[in-house]
């Protein structure tokens, strides 16, 4: 092989096992950011620990955090949803960001809108394993949290 062929294959070796380690360094999991529509396995939720009426929430974008007695709690869409208790089979399925249950469908980036009536405060319902599901008192909205710090990659 020509020495500019030897070269030239090296160099897309290279390119491909770089691609690769920044892939995973770009992970949720190793502090990366989410992308838009991304779904995240982050694990399983444990044993229901408490439920708490009037807390102060808007995740309508997927962006907004939660805070909650000193836990900030982020949004974000399980790829495992199946295998969520039980009121996962309440939570969105395909809306924008992590919560917007209204039948919004994902066509280019969210836009918010500002709160109707009972959509800024909910329920939370906190499980082990640092997760946590939040849904408005107007019932338009909901989410799936993790105490694990998200950066998303999108604004609204």
């Amino acid at each position: 092989m020509a020495r500019k062929q030897v070269a030239a294959v090296v160099a897309v070796i290279a390119a491909l096992v770089l691609g690769t380690l920044l892939t995973a360094c770009a992970s949720p999991e190793t502090g990366g950011g989410v992308e838009y529509g991304e779904r995240l396995d982050l694990g399983v939720p444990g044993d229901l620990v408490e439920t708490v009426a009037g807390v102060a929430g808007y995740p309508a974008c997927g962006t907004e955090t939660i805070a909650h007695d000193g836990t900030t709690w982020y949004p974000f869409e399980p790829s495992n949803l199946d295998e969520f208790p039980t009121v996962a089979a309440l939570a969105s399925t395909g809306g924008l960001g992590g919560g917007l249950s209204r039948g919004a469908t994902r066509i280019g980036f969210p836009a918010v809108v500002a709160p109707g009536p009972g959509d800024d405060v909910g329920t939370l319902t906190v499980y082990e394993g640092g997760f946590a599901f939040w849904r408005s008192d107007s019932g338009d909205l909901e989410t799936w949290l993790t105490d694990r710090e998200l950066e998303y990659w999108w604004a609204c």
